[in-house]
């Protein structure tokens, strides 16, 4: 191409296909930026549990205020009653009663007791129970809570009768009556009698037939050897009257057992701690060494 041409194309007089073109160029578009997740903001204001444990030691302590300054007229005693079913609710509670560490929430609620004033008596009673449908006779209620008062003034001797039915395994009676005017513990474990580390000779009251008994049939009792020979025992509470199980030695993890309460709403309590008192209500069934099977009831 001539220079007279050259010229014409660059001032635009020359024809449109021989002007030179510009080359288009594009650019990938650059990646976005990780934008940073922001994490979601922890609840502002105490855990669950405790501010469950700071509503029930504040219901107890308001009700109790009637007794600031009168240490001759305390109660010995009071019971908590939580109605729920939800079994998630319960463990926030048990959570919140410090149902793993035995006597710790008695001993909080001392010391804000004493901080307000209400000095209850030594050895004073605490204790508390789910209830599924309605909550008992109390002194004072607030929601699904109630509180009963147990005063030494207005003592209620009349005991309570309690009865275990044997519905799975082989005992040495099919039914056993719990009467506290005859005795307040009941031994529950495989064999007549058994001996305990310490030497002492146990009488067991609940017989588990153990498979050298005579009467021991081999189709009821073959899950027996599952309980031990001290397992458990009944006891009855004349100033609250009612029952409640305690795990002896034998029926505890540590002894390769287990012990479970299952209530009547199909909730499982497992009753794995020494020394701890697992309240009874009519209907629970005691499960042994995950064999036998004993019904309580109330007469």
């Amino acid at each position: 191409m001539s220079l007279l041409e050259n010229l014409k194309n660059w001032f635009g007089f020359g024809s449109p296909g021989s002007r030179p073109t510009a080359t288009l160029t594009t650019e990938s578009p650059l990646p976005d930026k990780p934008v940073a997740a922001h994490p979601v903001p922890a609840p502002a204001g105490p855990p669950p549990a405790a501010q469950r444990r700071e509503q029930l030691i504040r219901f107890i302590v308001s009700k109790l205020r009637i007794y600031q300054n009168e240490p001759d007229t305390v109660p010995v005693g009071i019971r908590l009653g939580i109605l729920s079913s939800d079994p998630e609710e319960q463990a926030l509670y048990k959570v919140a009663l410090w149902a793993s560490q035995p006597g710790k929430f008695q001993q909080e609620l001392s010391r804000q007791l004493a901080d307000n004033y209400i000095t209850l008596p030594k050895n004073w009673l605490f204790d508390y129970t789910f209830f599924a449908d309605e909550l008992p006779a109390s002194t004072y209620r607030d929601g699904n809570i109630s509180l009963f008062i147990v005063d030494s003034s207005k003592p209620d001797d009349t005991p309570v009768l309690g009865k275990l039915i044997t519905l799975v395994g082989q005992t040495r009676q099919p039914e056993y009556l719990l009467d506290p005017t005859r005795q307040t513990s009941f031994c529950i474990g495989r064999g007549q009698t058994t001996q305990t580390n310490s030497g002492r000779v146990r009488t067991n009251d609940i017989v588990i037939v153990n498979d050298d008994d005579p009467d021991f049939d081999a189709q009821r009792g073959k899950g027996n050897g599952a309980v031990s020979r001290a397992h458990a025992s009944i006891r009855y509470d004349s100033v609250q009257r009612r029952y409640a199980l305690l795990v002896d030695p034998g029926g505890l993890p540590a002894s390769g057992n287990k012990t479970k309460i299952i209530h009547p709403d199909d909730t499982i309590e497992r009753a794995d701690i020494a020394t701890l008192v697992y309240p009874l209500q009519s209907g629970d069934q005691i499960e042994l060494g995950g064999e036998v099977l004993l019904l309580f009831e109330l007469q």
